[in-house]
């Protein structure tokens, strides 16, 4: 069934520039990301929402799930969809297949333990499988006793149905979300009798891509430093696309990487590049600031007592015919200067 949706709150929503998704309910719930260093994972955060915080639907549409007809549920989602930003949905019933299906959660990685908590990431997955649906809620947040009453319902013939919310876009089809917007617990249910899931599937067509400051803004409030450091510095493509002398916020992110980041990757290097070859008083105020801070790096020292800041220069290849990006390491604050004249102000 198509409904369009025209009186839409904005409420639920997905954004996507064409390199990281970020699902907003009320405020950003998910966000994921490839890894784009010659790995084939991708990053995945879920914030930390509490039940009384998520969106919970209506009663009808509750009821409705767990044994109305087809006629009750499309009833309660298309209430439910005044939630949504307009636009036009698919919705229909269908089945999650157990046997080629993966569903990821926000889960701590296993790292060593004098890596600092703030440097681990949320949760990680491989995409290439089948299908990939991704949780809206932690880990920690599943309540065991909340999976047994539904194994106990399904083993008793009921079949309660969870809500799937994906985003395509059509100019990137291998880059679309689908996001568990209700029935984590069903779901888990499910997937441990070893059993298709019956489920509502709620599908947005989308030809355009978002704004790459939204992505981010949403981004920087849910991601750890280290999460959101390595979103940034990998969505090269579109960080030409910010305003960062009118964005406050994300100045002060990548202020925040110019003095702690041990690697200042081709991303930000060619941002500093850009302020300073636009020539205007105001970019290059801002980018004397900017530089300012990369001097204060904490990885670099005055007599090289330190590990070093890793940088990136380019050079000529013959082979190529054109610069490449070679990766150097810089010692001290003396190096930085000579980097900062033959890199950022050549």
């Amino acid at each position: 069934m198509e409904i369009h949706n025209t009186h839409g709150q904005n409420v639920i929503k997905v954004l996507y520039d064409g390199f990281a998704s970020c699902l907003i309910i009320r405020r950003p719930v998910a966000v994921n990301w490839p890894d784009s260093r010659g790995s084939v994972g991708e990053y995945y955060a879920v914030s930390e929402l509490s039940e009384k915080e998520k969106i919970t639907l209506t009663d009808s549409l509750n009821h409705a799930l767990m044994d109305g007809t087809e006629d009750e549920i499309m009833a309660g989602i298309k209430d439910f969809l005044t939630l949504f930003e307009n636009g036009s949905y698919q919705v229909n019933l269908g089945k999650i297949p157990f046997d080629n299906s993966n569903f990821y959660m926000a889960r701590p990685l296993p790292v060593d333990e004098n890596v600092p908590v703030r440097k681990r990431f949320s949760g990680w997955f491989y995409p290439f499988q089948d299908f990939n649906y991704l949780y809206t809620l932690e880990s920690k947040s599943i309540d065991p006793k909340r999976i047994e009453y539904y194994i106990d319902l399904i083993r008793k013939g009921g079949r309660p149905k969870p809500v799937i919310f994906y985003s395509l876009y059509h100019l990137d089809p291998m880059m679309s979300c689908a996001f568990v917007l209700d029935g984590h617990h069903k779901i888990e249910a499910y997937t441990r009798l070893k059993m298709d899931i019956p489920a509502v599937f709620i599908v947005k067509d989308n030809n355009d891509y978002s704004p790459a400051s939204e992505i981010m803004h949403g981004a920087h409030r849910l991601l750890q430093d280290i999460e959101f450091e390595h979103l940034f510095q990998n969505n090269d493509e579109n960080l030409p696309n910010i305003n960062f002398i009118n964005d406050k916020i994300l100045t002060n992110a990548l202020d925040k990487m110019l003095k702690e980041s041990e690697r200042i990757d081709v991303a930000i290097i060619e941002i500093l590049i850009r302020h300073y070859q636009r020539g205007s008083i105001d970019e290059r105020k801002w980018l004397d600031r900017r530089l300012e801070f990369l001097k204060e790096n904490i990885h670099l020292s005055f007599f090289s007592f330190k590990k070093g800041l890793n940088v990136y220069s380019p050079q000529y290849s013959e082979r190529h015919k054109t610069n490449i990006w070679f990766l150097t390491t810089l010692k001290n604050t003396m190096e930085l200067n000579a980097w900062i004249k033959e890199t950022i102000l050549r």
